[in-house]
């Protein structure tokens, strides 16, 4: 997926931070393990850590707009994938967060089937760091 990084703009990098931090402030409470998931994908985007914004002020349309307005579907199956990934960041997915992602997702483009592939994909690797955990620490 690096390639998929690489090819963004800066106009797309700040979509792309904008949409996580849309889920970052979704349940209106900070969630340390969601801020430094943000601050890490920030951080590999190369986005000037001064300018990152924890606080988004944005609505789901204009979301959705901003989104819309990326032409290459991959990065905008990207963008989904990884407002997912924060949603999940902290091992907790609300019901809230589910419908947001899809509605957002789904009106910027991305096929409710990709969503839900990326859906199972991200609850098959928190699986997998669950038990990752509990091997170490099984036996003590």
């Amino acid at each position: 997926m690096t390639i998929v990084k690489k090819n963004f703009n800066e106009e797309q990098k700040a979509v792309y931070l904008d949409a996580l931090c849309f889920i970052l402030n979704i349940d209106k409470k900070l969630n340390e393990k969601k801020l430094e998931h943000l601050k890490a994908r920030a951080f590999e985007i190369g986005f000037d850590m001064r300018k990152l914004k924890t606080k988004c002020s944005l609505k789901a349309p204009e979301l959705i707009k901003l989104i819309s307005g990326i032409e290459d579907i991959r990065l905008k199956r990207y963008v989904v994938r990884e407002m997912i990934m924060l949603a999940i960041a902290d091992h907790e997915l609300t019901d809230k967060d589910v419908d947001t992602i899809y509605h957002i997702g789904t009106q910027s483009g991305v096929s409710q089937d990709k969503i839900d592939d990326f859906f199972l994909w991200a609850a098959r690797g928190v699986e997998w760091q669950i038990e990752g955990i509990k091997l170490v620490e099984e036996d003590l």
